[in-house]
């Protein structure tokens, strides 16, 4: 008996993210009902790496079992076109959710409970010997109940033995870690960079250097600037502790993802409920009916090819 076609098992709906690779859409599983994300890649297209989706598949696959990250249901082929079926996010990413907080910043009390369930993720990730290698907040999803994921393992490496090191430039530069930048090899501690940069964005607004366009520029400047600090009153002296316990000049001197779960900071906030987050749908669902527009959310969704690479 021959396989169900994606089309008899998912209905496309919506379109809620484009990219140079396809696009992302809402979906429906047929029999359930239950709503997922439809990550459609067309095989067609010159510079498209099939290699690439075959790894992300096989990485997907993997990482079934792990906390807060996006769930993979399956991967089927539609003609010339891949269609990756993933769980939804109704909340959108933290990136989009920004846009509705006052000055594009969130709240302390927030970021350390985002910060606490992404060092979840990043813990088991970094076990099993996976670096994201592009944690930002365009990269970090919501769900409705507030349930926190990372998503978008394109670039993701698999390191063959708990010693490998990479050395391929991959990222997006704002995040990118100096070791990363510089192209020499790295390890997992240059998630936990970028982790301390995408607390910089949600607490600032954006990341360092942002004003900075010029990608290539930015990536020869990264090794040779001080690492960012967050100054007195941008977070508690906890959180700015912390931040710069993850923005080491030099990899080993950074806390890994455990250690960084034993800190204070992130202590404070361990009976503090994922449902906290809801708080942000809701003020973003707010702020999209008194006038803020979605228009500009395709740029923060985090399956697109993102402003910063353009």
């Amino acid at each position: 008996m021959s396989q169900p076609s994606v089309h008899q098992l998912y209905r496309r709906l919506e379109t809620i993210g484009k990219g140079a690779y396809g696009s992302v859409h809402k979906g429906v599983h047929i029999s359930t009902g239950n709503v997922v994300a439809l990550k459609i890649i067309n095989l067609d297209t010159e510079d498209d790496d099939v290699g690439d989706i075959q790894r992300e598949v096989a990485l997907l696959t993997q990482l079934r079992d792990a906390p807060n990250v996006t769930q993979y249901f399956g991967c089927y082929l539609d003609g010339p076109r891949v269609w990756i079926v993933m769980e939804y996010a109704q909340g959108g990413s933290v990136r989009t959710l920004m846009k509705a907080s006052m000055d594009g910043v969130l709240e302390e009390k927030y970021v350390s409970v985002i910060t606490r369930e992404v060092l979840m993720a990043l813990g088991y990730l970094h076990k099993s010997n996976i670096i994201h290698r592009d944690l930002k907040a365009a990269n970090i999803l919501v769900t409705a109940a507030g349930k926190v994921m990372i998503c978008d393992f394109g670039v993701s490496a698999l390191l063959v033995t708990a010693s490998s090191k990479r050395n391929t430039l991959v990222g997006t530069p704002h995040w990118m870690a100096p070791e990363v930048a510089h192209a020499s090899s790295y390890d997992t501690k240059a998630d936990i960079w970028s982790l301390g940069i995408l607390i910089y964005e949600m607490i600032k607004g954006s990341a360092p250097n942002s004003h900075i366009v010029d990608q290539v520029k930015l990536v020869q400047m990264i090794p040779r600037m001080k690492p960012p600090r967050l100054i007195e009153g941008e977070g508690s002296k906890e959180l700015r502790e912390f931040v710069s316990n993850c923005l080491r000049e030099l990899p080993n001197d950074r806390l890994t993802a455990d250690e960084l779960s034993r800190t204070k900071w992130i202590k404070s906030v361990a009976k503090v409920p994922v449902t906290t987050l809801k708080d942000l749908i809701l003020r973003y669902d707010a702020w999209t009916k008194g006038g803020g527009t979605r228009a500009s959310m395709a740029g923060a969704l985090p399956w697109e090819e993102d402003e910063e690479r353009e």
